[in-house]
């Protein structure tokens, strides 16, 4: 047993249980043993690939998608970039070159990372911008009172989830318990009012296709969306998320990820990747609530499409040979063909009301979504 098992073992013989949560917190982020403490979790040599590590094409149109917000809201001089949950530095590379070759001053940098391993990588990755400040933080609590550019992918994937579901016999939490055969999930009964308010309110209204194995729930996504929304509502900006998600919390979407293969996520503690598919009407509903409008939830593929990912590719691949034209397709393709990344993953753009909904009729929808 490795010392993250052993550590979680106790935990469950001291309570008789540990919470489908507190287990996903330990294993990702546990401060010495958790996934994200290793070096190496992203790319070819890591357990999973992310679009920006698949193409430079990806950080450099989402860079533009920002970098228009930036000169349609009139913020040149004093907005800030935000990059949530930065991975290995790649996709930050990518949007300030494209930044950098716009008519903008590269504005100030703000990285949210609470790994230290990927801070390391992070800094290595964006040594060569000597002309820009670029700060690293633990928290968005920490970030400037300013206008904010902000894009996340692929990090609210990553937030710990409870799971629930409404039995006849009242509300269960999923947990896991250790047995003759070790460790095994299970359904333990709670009281109501144990329920998060925002699982209760949705519970009520729920459409006949629903899957109703579960609902899942990120405890820490209200708060972190909450602050960034009231900086954005307060000073303007903009935020782009795109992730692997849907509409609703239905369902049980956690899974692991293991040297690229999907393992069980009880197996491999500490050493795979564990995620689960983003819910964003919880997403909007707490920046409406804090009084930001949301853009209709796009399909990955269809937003790169419409900010120019295919004539980006043809303009790469002009002067290019044939292995590298090959390549370029290549990337293309996993990144918008719905049987490969085009589909699963969602985008969502949050702004001021009058950045998504302006009031004049003949106004054009933002960048990336069809009038």
């Amino acid at each position: 047993m490795t010392a993250l098992r052993d550590y979680i073992d106790k935990s469950i013989s001291a309570d008789g249980f540990i919470s489908l949560h507190d287990y996903m917190d330990i294993a990702l982020y546990h401060p010495t043993l958790g996934y994200y403490r290793r070096d190496q979790v992203i790319g070819a040599d890591g357990d999973f690939i992310t679009a920006p590590e698949i193409s430079q094409m990806f950080g450099e149109l989402t860079g533009l998608w920002l970098a228009h917000q930036c000169q349609s809201q009139h913020m040149e001089s004093k907005s800030a970039l935000v990059e949530l949950g930065p991975g290995r530095g790649t996709l930050m590379a990518d949007l300030l070159r494209a930044w950098q070759q716009t008519s903008l001053a590269v504005p100030p940098v703000h990285m949210i990372e609470t790994s230290p391993a990927l801070i390391r990588v992070q800094q290595d990755a964006l040594s060569h911008i000597s002309d820009t400040d670029i700060q690293w933080h633990q928290s968005v609590d920490t970030l400037p009172d300013q206008p904010l550019l902000i894009i996340a992918n692929e990090f609210f994937d990553a937030l710990p989830v409870r799971q629930f579901r409404l039995s006849d016999s009242g509300w269960q939490e999923q947990v896991i318990t250790s047995g003759a055969d070790g460790w095994q999930l299970g359904w333990m009964a709670i009281p109501s009012d144990a329920v998060p308010d925002h699982i209760s309110d949705i519970y009520s209204d729920i459409t006949t296709d629903a899957d109703l194995s579960c609902i899942t729930y990120a405890p820490a996504l209200p708060a972190i969306m909450a602050s960034l929304s009231r900086r954005i509502k307060a000073y303007g900006g903009a935020m782009l998320i795109i992730d692997y998600g849907k509409d609703d919390g239905f369902g049980d979407s956690i899974q692991a990820v293991y040297q690229h293969q999907p393992v069980d996520i009880l197996e491999h503690t500490g050493q795979a990747d564990l995620t689960a598919w983003v819910d964003f009407s919880h997403i909007k509903a707490v920046a409406m609530a804090h009084g930001l409008a949301a853009t209709p939830l796009q399909p990955q593929g269809q937003f790169l499409t419409l900010i120019g990912i295919k004539e980006r590719t043809e303009q790469l691949a002009e002067q290019a040979d044939p292995e590298l034209r090959r390549r370029l397709l290549s990337e293309l393709d996993r990144l918008v063909n719905p049987a490969q990344m085009g589909q699963a993953f969602k985008v969502m753009a949050l702004a001021p009301q009058h950045i998504v909904n302006p009031d004049h009729v003949n106004a054009a929808p933002l960048p990336g979504w069809q009038a």
